[in-house]
């Protein structure tokens, strides 16, 4: 009897309120569902993250913690200056000072792992083969929403976790072309695997849940929806600027809500906000539990997706997912992933975006339509297909590596 292969899924994020940490979330339940006998796999997180995973932890799948980094005294000195503004500047002086590329601690070599899958940019160097995962790289399209240092060390990061890799994975044929581009990875190195949705790590919302959850944030009965952390490349001032053309030019003032961890950039979208007399359309709501995002989806008019850069979208699927129809900007891997499911906009264009919200405010019928084309898109994604893709990948991967001695490339045909 052959032994199981022994995967090592390293996830040493630190905050699973952003999306990767709902990436990861789907991937854990995904495999943990998964029908397998011959491979297991152990999920590697900080101790202070096990919460995050562990209700979705079962079956061929397992939860293993490691302390959390004790930051050196120069270490913990940059972490206390990046929250006091004054102090930024000598943050990114002393940023200067070394490009460091992650080494593995001992741990996954020590537990004998035939292989370590990095689903997040978060990687490290190590003996044992690997498959990295970078999401995006937003960073080489937009460097202006990242500090020079920043981007200098993405750039030999991502380009070590790559080189070392046996397998580079990505979500979106989009993608698939950008690292081959940028980061000179051959396509036979590359496997493109879409994301199922998270949602189907939830159990749905019932009509209770969704008519508490409306009183509780007292929503309105139509109002749009933006599920995003505040980062400057996820656009929300688009949606401002479109609320200011229905304002001025049809005469409607209606409610966008906001889910999603808050930056510092908040602090300038809230001024635009002031400046374009729309404030009062706007509810930030922060991070949401799952019922509570669920029944958010559900009770929306539309969904509005403006980023300028996504490695894939997953909220989309997410509200294809929950029957909302989704307004999307046409940037990066966005029509590959929504197809002919959304409704598209330029995301320098507010006067689009206005006229997509005032249609579907005005035309019942273009909401149902849209919910259908969703569904039929969604329908094409699955979260089991997608454990069965990694699984097969992982398999791939490790008889590829005992062939080859580690000197091989893996096929992802």
């Amino acid at each position: 009897m052959q032994p199981k292969l022994r995967i090592a899924v390293a996830c040493r994020i630190t905050n699973a309120q952003q999306g990767i940490g709902t990436a990861v979330l789907a991937l854990a339940k995904a495999l943990s569902d998964s029908e397998v006998t011959d491979q297991e796999y152990t999920f590697i997180v900080q101790e202070s993250m096990t919460g995050w995973l562990f209700p979705y932890i079962h079956g061929p799948c397992k939860l293993a913690s490691i302390p959390d980094p004790k930051l050196p005294a120069f270490s913990a000195l940059k972490s206390v200056l990046r929250h006091i503004p004054p102090l930024r500047l000598l943050r990114k002086k002393l940023r200067r000072t070394s490009i460091s590329i992650p080494t593995s601690d001992g741990f996954v070599e020590s537990q004998r792992f035939d292989l370590v899958h990095f689903p997040t940019q978060m990687a490290y160097l190590t003996s044992l083969p690997s498959i990295f995962q970078p999401w995006d790289l937003q960073h080489v399209h937009h460097p202006e929403f990242f500090a020079k240092e920043d981007r200098v060390l993405r750039n030999h990061q991502y380009a070590a976790f790559s080189q070392q890799a046996s397998c580079v994975c990505v979500q979106a044929e989009w993608t698939k072309r950008d690292v081959m581009e940028h980061l000179g990875i051959p396509a036979e190195k590359i496997a493109v695997i879409p994301w199922g949705p998270v949602f189907d790590a939830y159990q749905r919302p019932s009509a209770d849940d969704i008519r508490l959850t409306v009183k509780k944030y007292m929503l309105p009965k139509d109002f749009f929806f933006y599920p995003a952390v505040t980062w400057p490349h996820k656009n929300h001032e688009i949606i401002f600027r479109a609320l200011h053309i229905l304002k001025r030019d049809y005469k409607i003032s209606p409610t966008v809500v906001f889910t999603g961890a808050s930056t510092d950039y908040r602090t300038i979208l809230d001024k635009l906000a002031r400046d374009l007399g729309i404030s009062q359309c706007l509810q930030f709501l922060g991070f949401l539990p799952p019922v509570d995002l669920q029944a958010i989806f559900k009770a929306a008019t539309a969904m509005i997706f403006p980023s300028r850069f996504e490695g894939f979208g997953l909220p989309i699927l997410e509200a294809f997912h929950a029957g909302l129809p989704v307004f999307s900007s046409t940037a990066t891997t966005l029509p590959e992933v929504a197809r002919e499911g959304a409704l598209y906009f330029d995301p320098d264009s507010p006067n689009q975006l206005a006229d997509l919200m005032h249609s579907i405010l005005c035309q019942p019928e273009m909401r149902q339509d849209l919910i259908r084309k969703g569904t039929l898109v969604l329908s094409k994604y699955s979260s089991k297909e997608m454990a069965a893709d990694f699984r097969a990948l992982y398999a791939r991967t490790v008889e590829s590596v005992t062939c080859h001695s580690g000197q091989c490339q893996v096929s992802t045909s």
